[in-house]
Formats: structure tokens, sequence, C-alpha cells
């Protein structure tokens, strides 16, 4: 007599096995060859995603990408230039307001008011080790921006327009 418990193995007695009365035909609803092939399969996405492991050996470093009036989101540092075209080459690294991170941005897209200084445009802001290498930021860091940009975006008028910037004094 042929039992299956449900999890695709058949208990059979060494008498039935003898008179070939238990295949091992059903896998929860499968024939034993698609069992096999499903094994197969699952082995090959298994391999697959090691296989990514490897190419992914660290994590990426993780920047806060900024524009007034709009949330912050997370991007890579291979996206950075995307974001920023000046990023490594032109841009303006300075301390990020009460955050204690650096913040990058386009110089072409800062204007003052008398002392005050103002961002009307995108920037990131990260961390920077001792050597000056990029560092990827906190969940810590993120709230902390966060915050900043809420005591610092304003709305100015330019024209009879209102736009967002961030007050960076």
């Amino acid at each position: 007599m042929c039992y299956r418990n449900g999890y695709g193995c058949c208990s059979c007695s060494q008498e039935d096995n003898k008179n070939k009365k238990c295949e091992k035909e059903n896998y929860k609803g499968m024939t034993h060859q698609d069992f096999q092939e499903a094994v197969k399969v699952l082995g090959a996405i298994c391999d697959m995603l090691e296989d990514e492991e490897d190419i992914y050996e660290e994590e990426p470093i993780l920047m806060i990408a900024v524009t007034p009036g709009k949330p912050p989101i997370l991007i890579t540092e291979d996206e950075a230039e995307e974001f920023l075209p000046c990023f490594g080459e032109d841009d303006v690294i300075e301390e990020a307001p009460d955050v204690e991170l650096v913040m990058s941005y386009d110089r072409r897209l800062l204007f003052t008011v008398g002392d005050q200084k103002y961002l009307d445009g995108p920037a990131l802001i990260y961390d920077l080790d001792d050597e000056g290498d990029v560092m990827p930021v906190t969940a810590e860091d993120i709230f902390r921006v966060q915050q900043m940009l809420k005591r610092r975006t304003m709305m100015v008028t330019e024209e009879g327009e209102k736009m967002p910037v961030i007050s960076l004094n």
C-alpha cells in the first residue's frame, strides 16, 4: 500500500516496492519526472543567485538626493552623475547645514540675498571618511536630512512666481 504524506514523498512497504505497486509518481500533483525537472530549475536559480552575490560583494554606497520642494530620495553612488551632472567634476562640496554630512551641488544654482545663501536646484548629501572617500548614509542620517529640509526649505518669489529653495546658512 502506498501512503502519500502530502509533501511529495511516498512511504511504501518493501513488498509494494518489490511488486512495483508504488512508483513514487505523485509529488504534490506532479509526476516524478516533473518533480525532478523542478528540482533542476530550483538548483539553477540558486546557482544564479550565488553568482549575483559575487557581483555585489559590497553593499552599494547610498547617497541622499535632494531637490527643493520634493521629498529626498536615496540613490547609489553610481547614479550620482545622472542626478547631478557636475558631480565629481565641477561641483561645490561643502558641509550640509545641521547634519554633519557634506553637500554637493552645481554652483550655478546658488544665489544670495544679502548674506543669505539659497540653493535653487538638486544636491547630493553624503558622508566622507577621513581619506575623502564616499561612505554610505545611515538611517539616522536620512532622518536628520529630512528634518533639516523641513526647517530650511522655503518659498521665494522670483518674477512673480513662487519656487522652493533650500536655505544654506
